[in-house]
């Protein structure tokens, strides 16, 4: 199979193109030719090597894929038979033209819905229903703020967030960006890079908080979230993106931002009556049952319209196609979804 590989830990340029053997399929694992593989976060944090369940180098990133079935294991079911349009999630090796997932990670997509679109769902609506709705449990009235909102993740929960009846606020890195989510339906977006969004939401709700949170960014923003919540109030946190700054690993910065995250004391949180939950997609692709069931709901939200994710941007499927689609959400130029698109 073609694969865009990460030899050695470094800025975008060091992506490689190689062939490698077709990884052989197991009793229940799908084969899948890749037209479309989405990019996130977590791919550039493992590039520069600072994600620790990446595996030993060489491998290729991605953890979402969308394209057809080209071969099944004997034990797989029939609903994915060859030919089959699809949507999957998986555990690295998504920027590649062939792709080995086991089936429980598989869903059947109809015609009408693009590939680009379909590779746009997995990794970001997954995180975005388990932390706003599984584990964040948003009720209707409650205020909720998501970090990251022009993100992938960010207009997901937005997407889901239309039939709970809460009030969504969010941040994002330009006024632009914040304009454009107050417009899909955000009742109030900050811009983190000119102002403080503490400062800025508690002017907004009149000294009031949030009952629920959603952060990627990293300890410093945990820590001021806390601050933020209203009795009963939680925080989900799902990603580090603050420890990548430039384009190389920041050792030094990294290791610091890590030593002084916020150490959660038990008695405090019980005495404010908050709540604090991590949230790893990555750590749960071996929850067979509860993936199938996230997956095949994705696939009816997506199948019937429901939600319909925002693609900002493609590029190729090709190491430079995968370099400047590193570059282009590191600068977090996008507002959507970036994908890689096989040509």
């Amino acid at each position: 199979m073609r694969a865009i590989v990460i030899p050695k830990n470094g800025p975008p340029s060091v992506f490689e193109e190689r062939d490698l053997p077709d990884p052989r399929l197991k009793p229940k694992d799908v084969r899948i030719r890749v037209e479309a593989a989405g990019v996130n976060f977590a791919d550039i944090m493992g590039r520069i090597g600072l994600y620790p369940d990446a595996p030993a180098l060489p491998y290729a990133p991605g953890y979402e894929v969308a394209g057809t079935v080209e071969a099944v294991g004997d034990q797989v079911d029939d609903a994915f038979a060859p030919g089959t349009r699809v949507m999957a999630t998986t555990r690295f090796w998504g920027y590649a033209h062939h792709v080995r997932v086991p089936q429980h990670g598989v869903v059947a997509i109809p015609p009408e819905v693009a590939f680009e679109t379909a590779a746009a769902v997995p990794v970001n609506y997954l995180t975005a229903y388990l932390a706003l709705v599984h584990t964040g449990a948003a009720k209707p009235g409650e205020r909720v703020l998501v970090h990251g909102g022009a993100g992938g993740v960010g207009l997901a929960v937005l997407d889901l967030s239309r039939d709970l009846d809460i009030e969504l606020y969010a941040t994002a890195g330009s006024d632009e960006k914040c304009r454009r989510l107050e417009s899909l339906g955000v009742t109030k977006a900050f811009n983190y890079r000119s102002e403080d969004w503490a400062v800025a939401s508690r002017k907004a709700l009149r000294g009031g908080g949030f009952h629920l949170i959603l952060d990627p960014l990293g300890p410093v923003s945990f820590q001021k979230g806390l601050t933020m919540l209203e009795p009963l109030g939680r925080i989900v946190c799902y990603g580090f993106s603050d420890l990548v700054e430039g384009t190389k690993r920041k050792l030094w910065k990294a290791a610091t931002k890590f030593l002084t995250a916020s150490k959660f004391n038990p008695i405090t949180l019980m005495n404010k009556n908050h709540g604090v939950h991590g949230l790893n997609l990555a750590q749960l692709f071996t929850e067979r049952d509860l993936h199938r069931r996230a997956m095949d709901q994705m696939g009816t939200l997506i199948a019937t319209g429901t939600i319909r994710p925002t693609i900002d941007r493609t590029f190729p499927l090709t190491a430079a196609g995968a370099a400047d689609a590193h570059t282009y959400l590191h600068e977090r130029r996008n507002f959507g979804k970036v994908v890689l698109v096989r040509g």
